[in-house]
């Protein structure tokens, strides 16, 4: 539950994954094949003077058309690792920023807006439920899905509990906290432990 997408953030790990793990055998091959590492020589060879003639054509104005450090073709490389670093920490700032420090932020009048920090919420749902000797833990926290805040509750129980039982808890617990704040909070339920309880999500929509 974060700004950045699940798929995404996979596919970037699956893309690093391929490239570290390419990188690797083809390291291994040169270091051990003799015919791979001439093959490698030639081609390094090649690409080179490719390359070489790439910078010798493109030229910048006014620079000499026989150099290679004075190419537009530098520049435009440039820019290119400099989009790519952008985007790069545009996804790494981006992790984590799902937890929400406002649970309720409301322009109640025209003088002022009425705003419930998340650590209020959190701890007196917090402290509800460990108050049940059905839970082994639990833990809450606030993320902001689109517009909205929404609570995650997730609670390990005991061997044996039924999850319906938790289930009952959970929204006694939320109930009394609506009554509280006098807003229907949304929430995420995580449960998980025990034999009886198997890993499942319940949600609660308004």
């Amino acid at each position: 539950m974060n700004n950045t997408n699940r798929a995404l953030n996979r596919s970037v790990v699956f893309v690093a994954g391929l490239v570290l793990l390419a990188t690797a055998v083809l390291l291994g091959l040169l270091a051990t094949r003799t015919a791979i590492r001439d093959a490698w020589t030639e081609v390094a060879d090649t690409a080179r003077t490719t390359v070489v003639g790439w910078l010798r054509a493109t030229p910048l104005v006014g620079t000499d058309p026989d150099g290679t450090a004075h190419s537009w073709l530098w520049i435009a490389t440039l820019a290119v690792l400099l989009a790519v670093t952008v985007l790069l920490l545009s996804f790494i700032l981006r992790q984590g920023r799902g937890h929400s420090g406002h649970l309720i932020s409301e322009n109640t009048t025209n003088w002022g807006a009425t705003q419930v920090d998340s650590a209020v919420a959190e701890q007196l749902l917090q402290r509800a439920l460990d108050e049940h000797p059905e839970f082994l833990s639990t833990r809450v926290s606030t993320y902001r899905v689109t517009r909205d805040a929404v609570l995650k509750i997730s609670v390990t129980c005991r061997r044996g509990t039924s999850p319906t039982d938790v289930v009952h808890i959970v929204e006694q617990a939320l109930n009394a906290l609506d009554g509280l704040l006098g807003l229907r909070i949304l929430a995420l339920l995580q449960i998980s432990g025990g034999f009886r309880v198997r890993a499942s999500r319940n949600t609660r929509i308004p």
